[in-house]
């Protein structure tokens, strides 16, 4: 899940590209990327962003149609005011 955060993260910031979206992945602070919900490695407590072959390789295999609804879901559900 944080990929895609930060996936679209990078192109809300202007990112056209997969290897632009791995640029910024790799080049996001650290507060950035945990914000995005990477975790940082117990040992050391920094956060390894993925290497840009996992990024173009998970957005390869996402399905473009069920993220697009699952999207749309999660918006219309924040927008609905809860009962009460």
């Amino acid at each position: 899940m944080a990929l895609l955060c930060a996936a679209a993260a990078a192109v809300l910031a202007g990112a056209a590209s997969i290897t632009a979206i791995g640029e910024w992945v790799a080049d996001a602070p650290q507060r950035v990327l945990a914000l995005l919900g990477f975790r940082p490695d117990p040992l050391t407590g920094v956060i390894r962003p993925p290497h840009a072959t996992t990024i173009r390789l998970v957005l390869a295999a996402v399905d473009g149609d069920v993220l697009d609804r699952a999207i749309g879901d999660f918006l219309q559900e924040r927008r609905t005011p809860a009962p009460g």
